[in-house]
């Protein structure tokens, strides 16, 4: 995907959220190819984005409220300070991703947050618990990590 046909989709995708889907269109990115992305910033809020490659993509700040992220290649990714609240992040690959201080409340997590890099700083909320305790990093984790109730 070029860099002009990303930015005419999150152009569309930034109009549907602000009219509430009365002009612009929801950004579809299944499949994507992201690969190595900037999209620090970037709004993306009930986006589709399952199974897109996002690998080594810069996605610090960038906002993935209640976006589909099912089965999405995020290995290596930077998303710092991301907002990934209510989130489908199942079956997605975090190895190596970097998740530091980001907002993950309510997000649906499974067995793949074991693998991310570091979660340190991030705000979950209880029901991620079981998920987080298999970290093999969470003991030293646990202590930045904020668990508000769901």
């Amino acid at each position: 995907m070029t860099q002009k046909e990303r930015n005419r989709i999150l152009k569309q995708h930034r109009q549907w959220l602000e009219t509430d889907g009365v002009e612009g269109q929801r950004a579809d990115l299944e499949d994507a190819n992201l690969r190595r992305a900037g999209l620090e910033l970037a709004r993306l809020s009930r986006a589709n984005l399952s199974r897109a490659n996002l690998q080594l993509a810069r996605l610090y700040f960038a906002n993935f409220c209640d976006a589909d992220l099912r089965g999405t290649d995020l290995e290596d990714a930077n998303l710092q300070n991301a907002d990934l609240r209510d989130a489908d992040l199942r079956n997605a690959n975090l190895r190596n991703a970097d998740l530091r201080c980001a907002k993950l409340q309510g997000a649906e997590l499974d067995t793949n947050i074991r693998n991310c890099w570091s979660f340190a700083g991030a705000k979950f909320t209880s029901d991620a618990l079981p998920w987080l305790i298999l970290h093999p990093k969470w003991a030293e984790f646990k202590g930045t990590v904020q668990i508000l109730p769901n």
